[in-house]
């Protein structure tokens, strides 16, 4: 069986899940580009938080924290 590489927004959802608890965006974004092999600047950061911000498996929390709620069904 042949699998596509992992989004953005796959990527963030393995993280939030190991980890537990919420995030804040930017240590997020930064362990996507980390784990995708991307540089941290700005270009490459924007278009993660773009693409998170798509994806309606991650849950916004104030103060610029995400989380993964396991127990809403995407």
């Amino acid at each position: 069986m042949i699998y596509g590489k992992k989004s953005e927004a796959d990527w963030a959802v393995e993280i939030l899940v190991k980890k537990r608890s919420a995030i804040f965006y930017l240590d997020l974004i930064d362990e996507i580009a980390e784990k995708m092999g991307r540089p941290k600047d700005t270009q490459t950061r924007t278009s993660i938080f773009t693409r998170l911000n798509l994806d309606n498996r991650l849950t916004y929390q104030k103060d610029g924290y995400w989380y993964y709620d396991t127990n809403r069904m995407s």
